[in-house]
């Protein structure tokens, strides 16, 4: 499942007669029926299947109480048919040149940035930056310093 960096809300006011009203980022979410508390759960599964993704949910009561949870979308038999096998998995990552029983880390690369004249590099990395899949994977050895890149296929 792929999660957003900012997640969408779903924003539900339940009346004093149990009755839900549903809105997602401000976007009323309309039924056909009236809803009433007992049909949250399925409202919440609803959204979170069409959105594919969780969601921040934020529930206000008409005494005025509040009630906020994340809400991940329910694992469906075909999403869970369409789960690799371990046999179709690619292969691990692998490297060469690092010293007999070094430790060897796996890094992701989030940005890349040449260095100045005098060698020195600067980031600032804007959060949204952070959840991009640029860059790719590298193998680093923490005491020979060797470094084998892996670009993750486009």
């Amino acid at each position: 499942m792929k999660i957003p960096v900012v997640l969408s809300t779903v924003h539900v006011a339940i009346d004093a007669d149990g009755v839900l009203a549903v809105d997602v980022d401000g976007v009323p979410h309309y039924s056909e029926q009236t809803r009433t508390r007992g049909d949250l759960r399925a409202v919440i599964d609803e959204i979170t299947s069409d959105l594919g993704a969780p969601v921040r949910v934020e529930v206000r009561e008409a005494d005025g109480s509040t009630f906020t949870d994340v809400a991940t979308p329910r694992e469906s038999s075909a999403a869970a048919a369409a789960e690799p096998s371990p046999s179709s998995r690619p292969p691990a990552l692998a490297g060469a040149g690092f010293q007999p029983g070094e430790e060897v880390a796996l890094a992701y690369v989030v940005v890349r940035q040449n260095a100045d004249a005098e060698g020195n590099a600067s980031l600032n990395l804007p959060p949204a930056l952070i959840a991009a899949t640029r860059g790719g994977l590298v193998l680093l050895g923490t005491r020979s310093r060797t470094v084998t890149p892996f670009e993750a296929p486009a």
